[in-house]
C-alpha cells in the first residue's frame, strides 16, 4: 500500500533562511529538530550548511543524525544532559551542550573529566518559560563552579521567550540582560541569544549575537506574530485515491449507517488516516475535508465524489489553516504530517 507523499522544497527553506539573516544581521542558528519540523532533518541541514552559522536540536540523537551533513558546524542541543551517559557521548561528538543549573553543570565537568577534552556550553537562564533554565541567583554559583572546571568552556548564554507577542516580552528581556551582566563577571566574551522565529521579529533590540529560526525557515510565522516577510512553504503533502465506487449500503467507514440525506452517489478512498499524522476528527483542517463523510480510519479516508484509482489528490498545503481549523498549531501539523510520509527533496 502506498505511502502518503510529502513535496519538501529545499530551495524555499533555503530562501527562508537566508531571509531571516538579512532582517537581523546577525548569525542565524537553524533549528532542525524534530526531523527539521517534519521535512526531514539531515537533508534540511546539508542544504542549510553553507548558509546558516550553526544548528540546533533537542535531543543528543538529533545531534548525531546531522553531524555529518551539518558539515563541521556547530550543533547546540537544547535540552540538557539527562545522565552522565548523554554528557560523555556528547563531549566525544562534540556538541555544544545545554547548562541549566549546577546538576547539569557538574554532569558537563564530570563528562570533560572523563573524555578528556573540552565540554562546550550554553547556559540557559529562565526568563519565564518555566521549562528548564536557571535563575540569576544559581547562574551566579554555576558560573563560579564552571569557572574552575578547567576543561567545560562556556560559549553562550540563551533564554526562550514564553510571549513574545505583548509586554511581557521587554520584561523577559530585562531578565535576560541582568542574566547577561551576571555572566560578564566570569567570562569576557559569549554568543547572546534570546529569540527564536516570533522573537526575531521583534526587532534589533532581541536579536543579540544570534537567533534561533525554526518555524519560520519552512515558511510559518507564529500565531499572533506580526511581519511582513515574504516567506516559501516547504512542503505539501498529497494522498492516493485507492478507491472510488458508488455508494452501496451502510456506512462510510466506521461508524452508523448513513440516512437518506448523507447518502452520496460515489465515495472515494483515499490512502491517509489517522496514523500518518492527520487528526481522527472529520473536521481536522486537511485539503477537501470538508467532502469527508466520516472520521478518519486508521489508515484511510473516505470522501465524497468520484476520482479515478491512482489519483494523488493534496491534503496539506497550509499547515496554519490546517492549523485554525482542527484547533491547534502549525508546529504540530507539521511534525505530525510526515510521520509515515515518503519524502520528495525538490530543490527548484
Amino acid at each position: 500500500m502506498r505511502k502518503i507523499k510529502a513535496k519538501i522544497h529545499l530551495k524555499s527553506i533555503a530562501e527562508n533562511a537566508r531571509t531571516f539573516k538579512a532582517l537581523t544581521e546577525k548569525r542565524l542558528c537553524a533549528v532542525v529538530k524534530a526531523d527539521a519540523y517534519g521535512h526531514g532533518a539531515e537533508e534540511v541541514a546539508l542544504t542549510l550548511q553553507g548558509i546558516v552559522d550553526c544548528f540546533a536540536v533537542a535531543l543528543l540523537s538529533e545531534a548525531k543524525a546531522i553531524k555529518t551533513c551539518a558539515c563541521g558546524k556547530d550543533i547546540l542541543i537544547l535540552c540538557p544532559p539527562i545522565d552522565l551517559l548523554d554528557a560523555v557521548e556528547a563531549v566525544r561528538n562534540g556538541f555544544v551542550c545545554t547548562v541549566t543549573g549546577m546538576t547539569t553543570a557538574r554532569l558537563m565537568a564530570r563528562a570533560s573529566e572523563i573524555c578528556e577534552l573540552p565540554a562546550r556550553v550554553h547556559l540557559k537562564v529562565n526568563t519565564g518559560m518555566n521549562r528548564y533554565g536557571m535563575g540569576i541567583s544559581e547562574l551566579g554559583r554555576v558560573c563560579h563552579f564552571l569557572k574552575n572546571a578547567p576543561l567545560v568552556k562556556v560559549e553562550g548564554l540563551f533564554s526562550h521567550l514564553h510571549d513574545p507577542f505583548e509586554k511581557s516580552a521587554e520584561k523577559q528581556r530585562e531578565r535576560f540582560l541582568r542574566a547577561e551582566r551576571v555572566c560578564k563577571r566570569y567570562y569576557s566574551s559569549f554568543t547572546r541569544h534570546l529569540s527564536a522565529t516570533a522573537g526575531a521579529l521583534l526587532g534589533e533590540a532581541y536579536a543579540f549575537d544570534m537567533v534561533r529560526i525554526g518555524l519560520g525557515l519552512y515558511g510559518y510565522i507564529p500565531d499572533g506574530a506580526e511581519a511582513k516577510l515574504s516567506l516559501k512553504k516547504g512542503m505539501t503533502v498529497s494522498a492516493t485515491v485507492v478507491e472510488s465506487r458508488r455508494y452501496a449500503y451502510g456506512g462510510a467507514g466506521y461508524g452508523k449507517e448513513l440516512g437518506e440525506a448523507e447518502r452520496p452517489n460515489f465515495l472515494s478512498a483515499l490512502r491517509v488516516g489517522y496514523a500518518d499524522g492527520f487528526l481522527r476528527k472529520k473536521e481536522n483542517g486537511a485539503v477537501g475535508w470538508e467532502k469527508g463523510v466520516n472520521d478518519l480510519c486508521m489508515d484511510a479516508c473516505i470522501r465524497k465524489g468520484k476520482h479515478k484509482r491512482g489519483e494523488e489528490l493534496l491534503i496539506l498545503t497550509d499547515a496554519s489553516e490546517t492549523a485554525k481549523i482542527a484547533g491547534t498549531i502549525p508546529y504540530e501539523v507539521l511534525c505530525a504530517a510526515t510521520r509515515r510520509a515518503e519524502k520528495i527533496y525538490l530543490y527548484d
